[in-house]
């Protein structure tokens, strides 16, 4: 008797990692710095919840605006979890491929500790868990800043001590001072490919105008008025000025220019700096200084900003939603926030309050005490919430045209006027304006 009880306790345990396998958690991201930080938490989150794990990490820009949208359409079921920007939040909620928050416990996310956890909300519900708050301004390089010949020769052309810009004048007159192309070296690179990636100076640009591309309330859209023209001759100034690779870069060539020492200045996303300073695979690491897109109205004490922030979302398609739920509170608990600082070999930019605060995550990166510091008096700067913004507006519209007219064959006045009316007719179509 002692003998068989010992043989069917034996083969109960031997049963245990089995069960534990028969359910897979499949995780979708795009590569990068932040998806490998989340990525990197999977194989001891797994094993915490009981689960095996896959996880795909695809193309940047692919995986966003064409991977995941055709799986959202076909729904075969290829990931539990996806990783995606609040930007995409409504054009997924159409879609039916994502499931809210609030039919889980949403308490277990700690949802008080996450910064700016309101922006996941999406008619009345929240759908993903930020992982990554990327904010929006100018990286520059900080050793020709503060040279002393440079800053004398700046003082005599321009009037005024050079330093960190705090206007858009500020910025566009160190834009002309190092623009060097006689010595190959130019005052700023941009992010020209046809693709989403162009859109982030045009949308910046607005931002230090002053005005948005469309008001999230009103859906105003302001690009052929005074200041949206002001905003393309700016943008058509910026490319005058730019390195000539910016004409076909994306995210990574834009970025691969810039650290590779050819380029002041990279009006971009503040995770850049995590390429920049690493010295293994940067020329200016240790020399790059970030400052907030410098608004016209904008406060030192209570400054706005514009944020991409980035999470894991659960899908409608997962046949093992519960379990995929348990994965997401490991993947993106404090402790998993804080290995993905200090574990991988960029690390991150998190969107936990407890991971800025963390001394070991500010070991490696004081700087996030800095955002720390001030993250809960950041004002955020916010667009449509319609699914058509996403994926019709910055998926489409803006990359076609500011494409043709970076290239110069449409004029400030006639792409001002074709962006507008195609805007706007989207916005009849989904009968968010009359006609």
């Amino acid at each position: 008797m002692k003998r068989t009880i010992i043989l069917l306790l034996l083969i109960l345990l031997l049963a245990l990692p089995a069960q534990a396998q028969d359910v897979t958690i499949s995780i979708g991201s795009e590569t990068g710095v932040h998806a490998d930080a989340l990525i990197a938490n999977a194989e001891r989150c797994a094993m915490e919840v009981g689960v095996a794990y896959e996880a795909h990490q695809l193309p940047p820009g692919e995986w966003i605006n064409s991977i995941l949208p055709t799986e959202a359409a076909v729904r075969s079921g290829l990931y539990d979890i996806a990783y995606i920007p609040i930007s995409k939040i409504p054009q997924f909620v159409a879609a039916e491929y994502l499931l809210p928050l609030e039919d889980f416990d949403i308490e277990a996310l700690d949802p008080d500790d996450l910064a700016f956890f309101n922006l996941t909300e999406y008619e009345g519900k929240h759908w993903l868990v930020p992982w990554l708050n990327e904010y929006q301004g100018i990286l520059y390089r900080t050793d020709l800043l503060n040279d002393a010949d440079e800053q004398a020769a700046f003082m005599e052309e321009y009037g005024y001590a050079l330093a960190a810009p705090r206007s858009r004048q500020q910025y566009f007159d160190q834009v002309a001072h190092f623009h060097r192309p006689d010595e190959g070296f130019y005052g700023n690179i941009a992010y020209g490919l046809r693709a989403g990636w162009i859109n982030i100076l045009h949308e910046a640009l607005h931002f230090m105008h002053g005005v948005d591309i469309a008001d999230n309330d009103t859906l105003e859209v302001n690009v052929n008025t005074e200041a949206g023209r002001a905003v393309l001759a700016d943008m058509e100034m910026l490319y005058g000025m730019a390195d000539p690779a910016s004409f076909t870069a994306g995210w990574v060539e834009g970025n691969a220019n810039f650290t590779a020492g050819r380029d002041y200045s990279l009006v971009t996303w503040n995770s850049v700096l995590l390429y920049g300073n690493d010295p293994e695979t940067s020329a200016v690491a240790g020399n790059i200084g970030f400052q907030l897109l410098p608004l016209p109205d904008d406060e030192i004490e209570e400054p706005k900003g514009f944020l991409s922030q980035w999470g894991p979302a659960l899908s409608s398609t997962s046949e093992n939603p519960d379990k995929a739920f348990e994965m997401l509170v490991c993947l993106t608990n404090t402790e998993s926030g804080v290995l993905g600082v200090t574990e991988t070999t960029l690390g991150n930019s998190p969107a936990r309050i407890s991971v800025l605060q963390d001394e070991r995550a500010q070991a490696r990166f004081p700087w996030l005490g800095d955002i720390a510091a001030g993250i809960q008096g950041l004002n955020i700067i916010s667009t449509p919430s319609i699914p058509e913004w996403g994926s019709m507006v910055r998926g489409d519209v803006l990359p076609r045209n500011l494409s043709i007219f970076i290239s110069g064959e449409s004029t400030v006045e006639e792409t001002a006027a074709t962006i507008e009316a195609e805007i706007l007719q989207i916005l009849r179509d989904g009968g968010y304006i009359e006609e």
